[in-house]
């Protein structure tokens, strides 16, 4: 457990602290998934992750059955990101988007996850990938609350309303609309084969060689920029437009979202690479989807996925 957790009346109940230090250090990664999942971004999920724990141990005492603390502290968790929700939506309602929010009305974007969810224990079935937390994004709050703590937590629908205070009518009709919102997903990640080829073009400096990896129908998005490049054509135009402006690259696999994706460092006469965008890949045998952060938020993650500064 964290030092901030620790409460003003930690001494007077050490077996209550130890008990909540216990469950919050089981808990505490799935809980960040949880809440990226709520939030959309790696700082946001920590902050309201911190916000649970804090409140948690203000609540630990009131809490009578200790085999329901997971789902008490999913609970606490769901509705302190609902609660970062409701500010940030009247922040922007007063200011307007800050540089790093998606423009109001545009499509919903969320920044990658590093890693993915263990191969085994209570999160082994939930999915993190990127395609289905950016629709996630698109439910309003409420369902996506819902849909998280049913299908997610394993929750019943009055258990969810009880968490977040609904009636369980309103729960089951959250809940509807957000199964009805999401369609089935379709989308491969790429294959081990794919992502070396990928990566081994970059660190070549071969742009014809990476455009032959490319899928004819290729996708590729640059969230949260208003850019989508679709076909071949249209993104071996984009690529060979951007590789000249750089030096050379170096690259290497990494996992998001439980998918592969690659990290690209770039020179620009410096002597140095520095890092420079993040490709999360889909598509088996060729490259069927690029979803591309760009600079500077593709820089700004590489410090999440652990990688070194420099290449």
């Amino acid at each position: 457990m964290e030092a901030s957790i620790a409460g003003p009346d930690a001494s007077s109940a050490p077996d209550a602290s130890g008990a909540f230090s216990a469950l919050a250090g089981a808990l505490h990664a799935e809980l960040q998934r949880h809440c990226y999942r709520m939030m959309g971004g790696l700082q946001d999920a920590e902050d309201c992750v911190q916000e649970t724990l804090l409140r948690g141990w203000r609540e630990f005492a009131g809490l009578r059955d200790g085999s329901a603390g997971r789902s008490w502290l999913y609970s606490i968790a769901t509705r302190v990101c609902l609660d970062a929700l409701r500010t940030r939506r009247r922040r922007q309602a007063l200011f307007g988007p800050s540089l790093d929010e998606a423009e109001p009305g545009s499509e919903p974007w969320v920044e990658p996850w590093p890693g993915g969810v263990p191969p085994s224990g209570p999160e082994r079935d939930r999915d993190i990938r990127l395609a289905f937390v950016s629709l996630l994004h698109g439910l309003s709050p409420r369902a996506r609350a819902v849909l998280l703590l049913h299908d997610g937590v394993g929750m019943t629908a009055a258990e969810a309303a009880s968490a977040l205070g609904l009636s369980v009518a309103a729960a089951r009709s959250a809940l509807q609309r957000a199964r009805t919102a999401l369609p089935p997903q379709d989308a491969v990640a790429a294959d081990a084969p794919a992502v070396e080829a990928y990566v081994e073009a970059w660190n070549a400096g071969d742009v014809d060689a990476l455009i032959g990896l490319l899928h004819r129908d290729i996708v590729l998005t640059m969230p949260p920029w208003h850019r989508t490049f679709t076909g071949r054509e249209a993104v071996a135009r984009f690529m060979t437009s951007v590789w000249p402006r750089y030096d050379g690259f170096r690259a290497v696999a990494v996992i998001a979202n439980g998918q592969p994706a690659a990290a690209v460092y770039a020179s620009r006469g410096t002597g140095f690479h520095l890092p420079h965008s993040l490709h999360v890949l889909a598509g088996r045998g060729e490259i069927a989807e690029i979803v591309l952060y760009a600079p500077p938020l593709g820089a700004s993650l590489f410090a999440a996925f652990g990688l070194p500064p420099t290449a």
